[in-house]
């Protein structure tokens, strides 16, 4: 029987105790039609080494190496060069049950269903698998899928899913911004004419390397991952205008709730540019006429009249020392974990 060739993604940057994990998981699946596009970005460590030495034994791994991007960039190198039918993005530093190819493809029943959701579970530090998609109703009625997409209330993951490589076309992941996942799932979502959801586990996620692509706890990326979710839930909202116009309210709410957010935090630490600020200010102008709560309809009226800049400054100096100290103690307790 004709299988289908899945074209898994890699992106791969500061995973090098990580890595060969991640890469034996695809090499012991038991589905045998796929191809593995390892992308290198930019990574400092051993990373390239170990990629081009599978590549030079299996003649189904591809290594990309370019100039250090991000993780949208890098998703968007393999995309371009995938061939396969299917597509399926896996992190560097997680990892795959060994028939998880296997199983999602048969889920698909023949390429009826658009794209696979399949569940999954959560490494811990102490090694730990926790189940965390248990709870989910398994279901193919893509309207349904399209609202929980649109609310939250499905992983916004671009991991573990099953996608036809068709989706893609003349889309890509939005370079420059972090939280990803969250711009390019609706669009995704209302291509497909039709979804499934499993809740079996079968991606493993493991959030023990905070130097990968997907892990950065920085300051500076809290900051900037509020502002990329300012636009996140503003693309939410553009595609529910179209699908379901009653969630547009809600997910314009969101947006500018991170909009707010960006923007005081930002205040006396200066992440943003000042392009990306001013942005910021134009956003919560446009949408003046969305109702917030007494507190946030305050804190817009102050960021668009520029006012009480003093105390926001006061705000966002605290608010950074504080996560500061917050990422110490989350760093020694994974140290303390993984040198067990």
């Amino acid at each position: 029987m004709y299988k289908p060739l899945i074209s898994v993604i890699v992106p791969v940057y500061k995973v090098e105790k990580h890595i060969n994990r991640c890469i034996e998981s695809v090499l012991k699946q038991t589905y045998a039609n796929w191809e593995l596009i390892l992308v290198d970005d930019g990574s400092p460590d051993s990373c390239g080494r170990i990629c081009d030495a599978y590549a030079a034994r299996y003649d189904n791994i591809l290594v990309i190496h370019q100039e250090n991007q991000g993780l949208s960039a890098a998703r968007n190198a393999g995309l371009d060069r995938a061939g396969g039918e299917w597509v399926y993005f896996l992190d560097s530093d997680d990892f795959i049950r060994e028939d998880t190819l296997e199983k999602i493809e048969l889920f698909s029943k023949n390429g009826f269903y658009d794209i696979v959701v399949a569940g999954y579970s959560v490494l811990t530090a102490d090694g730990k698998l926790v189940p965390c998609s248990s709870h989910w109703k398994e279901m193919d009625d893509i309207s349904e899928i399209r609202k929980k997409i649109l609310l939250d209330n499905l992983s916004n993951i671009s991991c573990g899913k099953l996608y036809k490589k068709k989706l893609w076309d003349n889309f890509r992941f939005p370079v420059g911004l972090l939280n990803e996942d969250l711009y390019t799932c609706p669009e995704i979502f209302s291509r497909a004419q039709s979804a499934c959801i499993h809740a079996e586990s079968f991606y493993y996620y493991c959030h023990q390397n905070v130097n990968s692509l997907t892990n950065g706890g920085s300051f500076k990326n809290c900051i900037l991952s509020k502002y990329s979710r300012m636009w996140g839930w503003e693309e939410h909202a553009r595609v529910a205008s179209k699908l379901v116009p009653a969630f547009e309210r809600e997910c314009r709410q969101k947006a500018i709730a991170y909009a707010i957010k960006a923007y005081m935090l930002n205040q006396g630490n200066g992440i943003l540019s000042p392009k990306q600020e001013a942005e910021v200010k134009t956003y919560l102008s446009l949408h003046k006429e969305i109702p917030l709560s007494d507190k946030k309809e305050w804190q817009r009226t102050c960021i668009i009249e520029n006012k009480y800049k003093g105390f926001m400054c006061i705000v966002g100096r605290l608010y950074r020392i504080v996560f500061n100290m917050r990422n110490k103690i989350r760093s020694r307790k994974i140290n303390r974990h993984v040198q067990k």
